[in-house]
Protein backbone atom coordinates (compact mmCIF):
# COMPACT_ATOMS: atom_id res chain seq x y z
CA UNK A 1 0.00 0.00 0.00
CA UNK A 2 1.24 3.45 -1.12
CA UNK A 3 2.08 5.81 1.82
CA UNK A 4 -0.49 9.33 1.43
CA UNK A 5 1.23 12.30 1.77
CA UNK A 6 0.21 14.68 4.05
CA UNK A 7 -1.02 17.04 1.52
CA UNK A 8 -3.36 14.50 0.58
CA UNK A 9 -4.91 13.77 3.92
CA UNK A 10 -5.36 17.34 4.50
CA UNK A 11 -6.93 17.49 0.93
CA UNK A 12 -9.18 14.82 1.97
CA UNK A 13 -10.36 16.03 5.01
CA UNK A 14 -11.00 19.22 4.22
CA UNK A 15 -12.34 18.25 0.71
CA UNK A 16 -15.20 15.94 2.88
CA UNK A 17 -15.89 19.10 5.46
CA UNK A 18 -16.70 21.25 2.14
CA UNK A 19 -19.31 18.52 0.95
CA UNK A 20 -20.77 16.51 3.83
CA UNK A 21 -20.64 19.47 6.21
CA UNK A 22 -19.55 19.57 10.02
CA UNK A 23 -17.89 16.21 11.12
CA UNK A 24 -17.12 15.00 14.77
CA UNK A 25 -13.36 14.04 15.12
CA UNK A 26 -14.43 10.10 15.13
CA UNK A 27 -16.31 10.96 11.70
CA UNK A 28 -13.02 12.78 10.33
CA UNK A 29 -10.81 9.03 11.16
CA UNK A 30 -12.89 7.63 8.72
CA UNK A 31 -12.20 10.11 6.01
CA UNK A 32 -7.90 10.27 7.10
CA UNK A 33 -7.97 7.23 7.38
CA UNK A 34 -6.00 7.27 10.76
CA UNK A 35 -6.41 6.92 14.41
CA UNK A 36 -8.30 9.60 16.76
CA UNK A 37 -5.41 10.91 18.13
CA UNK A 38 -3.42 11.69 14.94
CA UNK A 39 -6.74 13.57 13.85
CA UNK A 40 -6.82 15.24 16.39
CA UNK A 41 -3.62 16.28 16.55
CA UNK A 42 -4.07 17.36 12.46
CA UNK A 43 -7.12 19.14 13.29
CA UNK A 44 -5.54 21.35 15.72
CA UNK A 45 -2.83 22.44 13.83
CA UNK A 46 -5.79 23.82 10.85
CA UNK A 47 -7.66 25.10 13.62
CA UNK A 48 -4.23 26.99 14.50
CA UNK A 49 -4.18 27.93 10.50
CA UNK A 50 -7.63 28.70 10.39
CA UNK A 51 -8.54 26.43 7.88
CA UNK A 52 -11.53 24.65 9.86
CA UNK A 53 -13.50 25.86 13.20
CA UNK A 54 -14.03 23.43 16.53
CA UNK A 55 -17.72 23.71 18.35
CA UNK A 56 -18.01 21.89 21.17
CA UNK A 57 -21.19 20.28 21.07
CA UNK A 58 -22.38 18.67 24.40
CA UNK A 59 -19.59 16.01 25.17
CA UNK A 60 -18.90 16.16 21.55
CA UNK A 61 -17.11 18.57 18.87
CA UNK A 62 -17.92 19.26 15.66
CA UNK A 63 -15.38 20.48 12.58
CA UNK A 64 -16.22 22.84 10.12
CA UNK A 65 -14.13 24.04 7.23
CA UNK A 66 -13.91 28.06 7.15
CA UNK A 67 -13.32 30.39 4.16
CA UNK A 68 -10.03 30.52 4.59
CA UNK A 69 -9.84 26.46 4.25
CA UNK A 70 -12.59 26.59 0.99
CA UNK A 71 -9.49 28.50 -0.78
CA UNK A 72 -6.74 26.88 0.43
CA UNK A 73 -8.68 23.18 -0.62
CA UNK A 74 -8.84 24.99 -4.70
CA UNK A 75 -5.48 25.58 -3.92
CA UNK A 76 -4.47 21.98 -2.92
CA UNK A 77 -6.94 20.41 -5.47
CA UNK A 78 -4.72 22.40 -8.15
CA UNK A 79 -1.12 21.43 -6.67
CA UNK A 80 -2.42 17.42 -6.26
CA UNK A 81 -4.02 17.29 -9.79
CA UNK A 82 -0.67 18.41 -10.72
CA UNK A 83 1.83 16.37 -8.58
CA UNK A 84 -0.31 13.48 -10.51
CA UNK A 85 0.10 14.59 -14.04
CA UNK A 86 3.75 14.26 -13.48
CA UNK A 87 3.55 10.54 -11.30
CA UNK A 88 4.54 11.99 -7.87
CA UNK A 89 1.66 11.80 -5.99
Amino acid sequence: MKKRSRARIVYDVLRQLAYEGPLTLTGLTYVAKMPYDRVERLINELEKKGLVSIVVEGSSKKVSITEKGLRSLEDLMKAIDILEKLGLE
